[in-house]
């Protein structure tokens, strides 16, 4: 065996059970071996500076295999600085996504929108862009026909229930003068078209839509197909 092939032996270091599950996670790159260096050469292989490695030392618990002091140099292993670096910067990144999600989440909740729809990770002027963009399909779509104001709808309805409601109030009257009905059978009417016009109000106001909120943008005019 010659000096070329073979390695310095590393010092004896007792690893803990939170730095070995970093070991496990993070082992050093394939092609790379372990070992024990100084300062300098864990900040160039971290591509750091020394003072921040002393200050990781000193601030961080980064680990070392042997403390310095008193004249006597630190020793720090290859594979524990680099698994400790890089479970910090893993931390750092979930900590980062984590709170992006959660600003994500609070603005979504400001527009009424759940964080699983496209608008809720878009700036306000991304939602600005959108809202005029469907404003200009909405007016393009009017113009060759496919959609009417919803005022114009409304109107339309409106119009169409006073005339069944005035149809089915008059009703009783008319039927009791042309076909001669009785008082018991006039009621009965009234009964029936009472029941009709319960019915048309209660399932309006079931299919109402109060909540319909179009965000960051003033919509002129509502359309509906």
């Amino acid at each position: 065996m010659t000096d070329e092939t073979m390695t310095p032996e590393l010092l004896p270091v007792e690893v803990s059970a939170e730095l070995q599950a970093m070991l496990d996670r993070f082992p050093l790159p394939p092609g790379v071996m372990d070992a024990d260096c100084n300062q300098e050469e864990i900040a160039q292989a971290l591509n750091t500076t020394v003072n921040t490695v002393a200050k990781w030392i000193r601030h961080d618990q980064m680990p070392v295999a042997q403390a310095g002091g008193n004249g006597r140099a630190y020793v720090l292993r290859l594979s524990h600085c680099w698994a400790w670096r890089k479970a910090r910067e893993a931390d750092v990144d979930l900590r980062n996504r984590h709170n992006r999600d959660q600003v994500a989440a609070l603005q979504a909740s400001f527009l009424g929108l759940t964080i699983d729809d496209p608008q809720a990770n878009m700036t306000p002027q991304q939602r600005r862009d959108a809202a005029q963009a469907d404003i200009a399909w909405s007016k393009a779509s009017h113009m060759r026909r496919q959609l009417v104001p919803l005022g114009d709808v409304v109107d339309l309805l409106e119009s169409l229930f006073r005339i069944v409601r005035e149809g089915v109030e008059a009703l009783p009257d008319r039927l009791e003068r042309e076909l001669g009905l009785r008082p018991e059978q006039v009621a009965a009417v009234v009964r029936f078209g009472d029941d009709v016009l319960q019915s048309m109000t209660a399932r309006i106001e079931e299919a109402e839509l109060s909540e319909r909120d179009v965000p960051d943008v003033e919509v002129q005019r509502q359309w509906v197909i």
